[in-house]
């Protein structure tokens, strides 16, 4: 049986700390592309990679919503002359910067990014969110919050890890 679950945005803000105007412009425009265009995730990462100076691993699951980004990324790899480059997130999480670009000597070797949102998590006419937000708020580590959920007997999916638990990359 498929259930269909909705994520509902009362807010949704997604920031890096040193951002420019210029890549904070770039960024507005690719999410109205993607808006106006209907994009799927494939299609919204390349508008995304022929819009924006750079993007980073990090960003790319927040900004888009994309779910599976190292195997989109691969894919497009072969198909387009990607350059990457290894960096830090927060002070603590290794990851890449991708671009289009040659030479990626001006993008910054460390990122601080910071997300505020409001989403509820809607099956049916039914907000679902509170027992996420539970999770989140009593269990600190993504890693336990994702053990806590699923032993709690919680469905969880990788827009749930994404938004609730702090969890980019859930397997299945």
């Amino acid at each position: 049986m498929r259930t269909q679950i909705d994520y509902l945005a009362d807010k949704y803000c997604f920031t890096e700390r040193n951002e420019s105007p210029r890549l904070r412009q770039q960024w507005q425009d690719v999410l109205e592309e993607c808006r106006q265009t209907e994009a799927g995730p494939e299609e919204r990462l390349r508008i995304a990679l022929l819009n924006v100076d750079y993007v980073t691993s990090f960003e790319l699951p927040f900004r888009l919503l994309l779910t599976r980004t190292p195997q989109l990324i691969a894919a497009l790899r072969e198909e387009w002359g990607i350059s990457q480059k290894n960096v830090v997130f927060n002070d603590k999480r290794f990851g890449c910067v991708y671009s289009l670009k040659a030479s990626l000597s001006g993008v910054p070797d460390t990122f601080r990014y910071h997300l505020s949102h409001r989403i509820r998590r809607v099956v049916g006419n039914e907000n679902t969110s509170l027992p996420y937000q539970q999770v989140a708020r009593e269990v600190k580590a993504p890693r336990e919050r994702l053990k806590y959920a699923l032993e709690a007997g919680l469905l969880v999916t990788a827009l749930d890890g994404l938004f609730w638990f702090g969890s980019q990359r859930i397997a299945a």
